[in-house]
């Protein structure tokens, strides 16, 4: 386990930071401001909550939009926010995954040693298939970087979050979550982030 919460520290102290795509940040679809998965569990569990989320941008890539930058190069503003627990989300946009693994052991690499008492949870890119895949290489990719530093890991590819029934949860572009998916994400990643926090 990385990091020792401070003796005494109470959750309302505790800050958490989100680095990700939209999935994180919100879209047009839904999950903005307080209805986004990060402020719904930041809520849940009393957290005050610092989110970076850039539609379109991954570990590899910087988007489309003025001023995206990847995440390898947005690690310097989640280390001097202090946070207590960072979760790094996505990324779909990422397509090599090759580079994708390279970049992302470099974020998590110094993300861990910026802030060697915070924990760190690495959720995986986010997609939205009707029906299960079973893996998908960018997954695999972010899936390795993050063990071979020690970090948990979270397979939203491998969980099927957004298969099945749950494909309900997704907007008319067929990729981003709803408001109403965004609430159910906060279900799935809560329970994950609060045993990282409480063991």
């Amino acid at each position: 386990m990385i990091g020792n919460i401070p003796a005494g520290a109470t959750t309302a102290q505790l800050r958490l930071f989100v680095l990700g795509d939209s999935i994180a940040g919100g879209s047009a679809q839904g999950g903005n401001g307080p209805q986004g998965w990060p402020a719904l569990v930041a809520n849940r569990l009393g957290l005050t909550l610092r989110l970076d989320g850039q539609g379109g941008t991954g570990y590899t890539t910087s988007g489309t939009q003025p001023g995206g930058r990847p995440y390898t190069q947005r690690v310097n503003d989640a280390v001097a926010a202090a946070p207590d627990v960072v979760v790094v989300e996505g990324s779909r946009n990422d397509v090599g995954p090759t580079q994708t693994q390279t970049a992302a052991v470099d974020t998590l690499r110094r993300l861990h040693a910026g802030l060697p008492h915070a924990r760190i949870l690495v959720i995986g890119p986010i997609y939205s298939y009707p029906q299960p895949v079973g893996s998908h290489p960018v997954d695999e990719a972010v899936a390795a970087a993050a063990m071979k530093l020690g970090l948990p890991y979270l397979s939203a590819v491998r969980r099927g979050w957004f298969t099945g029934s749950a494909h309900q949860f997704i907007g008319s572009d067929g990729v981003h979550p709803t408001d109403t998916g965004h609430a159910y994400l906060a279900e799935q990643i809560r329970p994950e982030l609060s045993r990282l926090l409480y063991p």
